[in-house]
């Protein structure tokens, strides 16, 4: 019933509304030269079209609804420049790009409302495609780490998921393809999930973005933007291969998307990716840190001047080594060994959405819908039992009606939440946490005032929550798995609701000065783990333990930020604090459990506060130098006695250098880059938790595209870790234990399009 519901909402409204064959040209030039610029991107967020310029610089988008729309244009070497414009003035447009290194000024579309990033109340940051392919990571999620205020916690390269500001696990929401993206993130040993295969861009809400996103959006969001379609009338394609030196590492991807001109769109992408175990600073092996992934993505869509619809398909299967921390030695076995042994994680994802935008006039109507299945099996003892085995299914949906109420202002109604059911699998020899089911549902207003100087947001959001535990299954009856207060029906059921508002503003007084100032709340519902754990927890070594008790955590978060930029640099600071109601975390007691050390989850009230300042720096006098620099900080603490939160990320201080080249010979717009990361001494350790040593990491990336045939490809070589470091990471769940991070890493990265 629910795939008939999801396919029957891809094509909503599929006879709608006509409307006359409405385009917008123009031409792109060279601000100073007034040259035409061939090949630059003209790309429409809202409709996911796009086009590229001739060699005269000329565009034209055609088949467009009669409505405001909002223009980005983007091209290698220059400055990004965003445009909104009313298509039904339509006129030859004239767009001048000024050379730049830096772009401070792009599209995002996290803040449910398209705006460029400068002009967003909330505070989002956005890692571009070409920017993970320059500097490469086995996980995703290190890749974003050189953002400010963005970490992460790790369990080796495999397995890490975001820290946004201090905060992580269940209180950062992970968005795929507009949809929630729920896969087991209460364990500690449970990564992020998601890879880069197929993406464009990744957006980054740093700060409690609930009154979009709902529970779990406490402490921000990680957005991954699906790659945009091809252009109309073509058929585009591309092989990427990338090899990492330290854990032998190969990835291989390829894809291929076309579109006709009546608006009919598909895509296919498939990647694979396999290492061994890596080495440390000092080169010995970390035994059975080893991983591999497959994934495939499709989908198929139809773009009309009424609106668009799409559905997609995406099938994902990660084989996770799980380290043992008294076995590191005993587990690494030949270098280039990369089969499974044990104990491993294997997680498969399978996540069927579809996403429709009908147009009305200057309003539109915007439906999400989507079903995610998560198996995850942890093999500990033997190949062929199920140590802990999970399997969940959720269906979710997102619908809002976008309303212009007057020029400039716009409201957004929409009603929101999902449907999740999580069971046991019958094989599992372990129990961890009961059967439950979430029922979750919300209804939000938003507004939206853009004039002039000034950009306002408010909002307000309501959200239930229906959690039902069920130890009622014969599986769970043998294995004698109990429920607090141990009721007689075997079933527990708690609900979760509240009211959450957001306000905040933007002032640009001129085009050298920006200021933000945003107050939000977030919330988060505890999750199945700190409800109901109640058994062993393989992988981790530890014996959990939960309180159904526990109330909803509730945050009240203050960011105030400002920008001051000129042609030569630009520098911005944000400052933030958070104020946690009922926090939740995890803490070892005294006792033990067979040989396992008993683990509870408590709550108390936290507060986190801190900031980030950032220095770019790209003289026009210079074109072919540019650096940033960054500094980014967090404390987070009880609010009862001041002492300190368990991983909290260290102090660090960013840098990088950039140094474009000339043309050589085959070689076009060659580049080096030189980055640095200095993480300061972590000794604001929480009771039970260890003071962690600074250090500092150096890199070098260089690149360029290369003529071979008449055809470019993009070449790229990127280095960590140059100096071969030996270190801990605070944030790393190996590190109690003395495990270092990985060691010298070169990645050789080649893109070939088609």
């Amino acid at each position: 019933m629910r795939l008939i519901i999801l396919v029957a909402a891809c094509f909503l409204s599929l006879g709608a509304w006509a409307s006359q064959n409405i385009s917008v040209d123009g031409k792109v030039i060279d601000k100073i030269s007034k040259q035409p610029l061939p090949g630059v991107s003209v790309y429409i967020p809202e409709l996911s079209r796009g086009v590229v310029t001739d060699l005269d610089g000329t565009f034209s988008l055609t088949s467009l609804p009669e409505r405001t729309l909002t223009v980005q244009f983007s091209f290698v070497g220059y400055g990004t420049k965003t445009q909104t414009l009313r298509v039904s003035d339509r006129g030859s447009l004239i767009i001048e790009l000024e050379e730049s290194i830096s772009n401070i000024d792009e599209v995002v579309i996290s803040g449910a409302y398209i705006m460029s990033k400068e002009s967003s109340p909330i505070a989002i940051e956005k890692v571009s495609r070409d920017a993970i392919l320059k500097v490469p990571a086995p996980s995703l999620m290190t890749t974003l780490t050189r953002t400010p205020g963005v970490n992460e916690i790790s369990l080796g390269p495999g397995i890490s998921k975001p820290v946004i500001r201090g905060l992580s696990f269940s209180r950062v929401l992970s968005v795929y393809q507009g949809g929630r993206f729920e896969n087991q993130q209460w364990g500690a040993d449970h990564g992020l999930g998601l890879s880069e295969t197929g993406i464009s861009n990744i957006e980054l809400i740093k700060g409690p973005a609930s009154i979009i996103y709902g529970s779990g959006a406490m402490a921000g969001v990680v957005n991954l933007i699906e790659e945009t379609d091809a252009i109309a009338g073509n058929i585009e394609g591309d092989v990427n291969l990338r090899g990492y030196s330290n854990s032998l590492g190969l990835r291989s991807e390829a894809g291929i998307k076309g579109a006709s001109e009546n608006g009919f769109v598909w895509s296919l992408r498939a990647a694979a990716e396999s290492h061994a175990d890596y080495l440390d600073g000092d080169g010995n092996a970390i035994g059975n840190s080893r991983f591999n992934t497959q994934n495939i993505k499709t989908g198929i869509g139809i773009k009309k001047k009424w609106g668009d619809t799409r559905l997609r398909y995406t099938y994902l299967r990660q084989r996770l080594g799980i380290v043992e921390e008294d076995e590191v030695d005993e587990l690494a076995t030949g270098r280039n060994d990369r089969a499974m042994q044990l104990p491993f994680q294997d997680v498969t994802d399978h996540f069927l959405n579809s996403e429709t935008n009908v147009f009305i006039g200057e309003d539109r109507l915007k439906a999400t819908f989507g079903l995610h299945m998560n198996n995850r099996k942890e093999i500990e003892e033997d190949i062929n039992e199920i140590d802990l085995g999970l399997r969940q299914s959720n269906f979710m949906y997102d619908i809002k009606y976008f309303k212009e109420l007057t020029d400039g202002l716009e409201a957004i109604v929409g009603v929101q939440g999902f449907y999740l059911q999580n069971t046991n699998m019958q094989e599992a020899e372990e129990i961890l946490i009961p059967d439950a089911t979430k029922d979750d549902r919300s209804v939000y207003l938003l507004l939206n005032y853009n004039k002039d100087k000034w950009v306002a947001q408010g909002g307000i959001r309501y959200d239930y929550r229906k959690v039902v535990a069920d130890a009622s299954a014969p599986n769970l009856v043998d294995y004698g798995f109990l429920l607090p207060g141990e009721p007689a029906d075997r079933t527990l059921t708690r609900t979760f609701d509240g009211v959450t508002a957001s306000a905040g503003t933007t002032f640009r007084p001129n085009s050298e000065w920006r200021f933000r100032l945003n107050v939000a709340q977030g919330f988060r519902a505890p999750d199945l783990g700190e409800l109901f754990s109640n058994g062993p927890h393989p992988g981790t070594n530890r014996f959990e333990r939960g309180n159904a008790d526990f109330v909803r955590e509730q945050n009240i978060q203050s960011d105030f930020g400002i920008r001051y930029s000129k042609s030569d640099f630009s520098i911005s600071g944000e400052v933030f604090y958070n104020h946690i109601d009922n926090y939740i975390f995890f803490s070892p007691t005294a006792e033990t459990r067979g040989d396992l050390t008993i683990w509870e989850f408590e709550q108390a009230d936290a507060r986190l506060y801190g900031g980030e300042i950032e220095l770019d720096i790209h003289p026009r006098s210079a074109r072919w130098i540019a650096g940033t620099t960054s500094y980014s900080m967090v404390i987070g603490q009880r609010r009862s006695d001041m002492s300190y939160l368990p991983y909290i990320p260290a102090f660090r201080w960013n840098q990088s250098i950039d140094f474009k080249l000339n043309d050589i010979g085959v070689l076009s717009k060659p580049y080096i880059s030189l980055t640095g990361s200095f993480v300061f001494d972590q000794n604001r350790a929480a009771p039970l938790e260890e003071e962690t040593p600074g250090y500092y990491l150096l890199g070098l990336n260089l690149g360029s595209q290369v003529m071979v045939g008449g055809k470019p490809l993009d070449v790229y070589v990127s280095g960590t870790n140059m100096l071969n470091k030996t270190y801990l990471d605070h944030l790393s769940l190996f590190r109690p234990f003395g495990v270092n991070q990985m060691g010298r890493n070169v990645a050789l990265n080649v893109r070939i399009p088609f």
